[in-house]
């Protein structure tokens, strides 16, 4: 590993967690893509790790390593998940992707699955944990918690709503980039979450609008 990739930019990153799974999305200084995940990765999960994994392939870089170090549980639906995001990875020229820190259980299905090919076994890319997969929370993405809505249907409300950013825009908010939504985009933000915390009986807490 050369030394440029022990340090992660802080540019361009962003944490989402949903049900039990924490997936940070950054950049590695010298073009090299990572992508953690933290908890249990299955059939309910996967879905936000294949949107970490759609972020990263707009970032800069032509590497792209998931570091699995922290996954304690991994069936097949996340097999799946990576198996295609490398696949589309290597159709569009890159240099696909690799898994990093696999142990127990996790290395077990990719044996299984025939998918030792994605396995390097050089250690993660150094970076602090807690701070990478918690983030630092905006009061949006704690109202979104509080609510019980995934960031997924989030962004389902808020485009509905009329909303306009894309997808990584919102969730750079969430994570503590409040540069990612203007006033008009964060109002629509919060009114879809204080609209679910309503529908669960929550109405003290709902966030106030920029606009208000």
């Amino acid at each position: 590993m050369s030394s440029g990739e022990s340090f992660i930019s802080e540019a361009r990153s962003a944490a989402v967690g949903w049900a039990g799974l924490g997936v940070y999305v950054g950049e590695v200084v010298g073009g090299v893509g990572v992508v953690r995940v933290a908890g249990e990765l299955d059939a309910a999960t996967a879905g936000l790790l294949d949107d970490g994994l759609s972020l990263a392939s707009v970032m800069a870089g032509d590497r792209l390593v998931v570091d699995v170090s922290r996954l304690s549980f991994m069936d097949v639906a996340g097999v799946r998940v990576m198996a295609a995001a490398h696949e589309r990875r290597v159709a569009a020229g890159s240099c696909g992707l690799v898994v990093r820190g696999a142990s127990g259980i996790v290395r077990r299905v990719l044996e299984v699955t025939g998918l030792t090919v994605l396995l390097d076994d050089r250690e993660p890319i150094g970076q602090a944990w807690g701070a990478a997969v918690d983030g630092p929370r905006s009061e949006l993405e704690s109202a979104r918690r509080r609510a019980g809505l995934s960031v997924a249907d989030l962004y389902v409300a808020y485009f509905a709503l009329g909303g306009t950013a894309d997808l990584s825009e919102l969730v750079a908010y969430l994570s503590g980039d409040a540069g990612a939504l203007d006033r008009h985009q964060r109002d629509i933000a919060v009114h879809a979450v204080n609209e679910r915390l309503g529908d669960v009986g929550c109405t003290d807490q709902f966030l106030t609008y920029a606009s208000a």
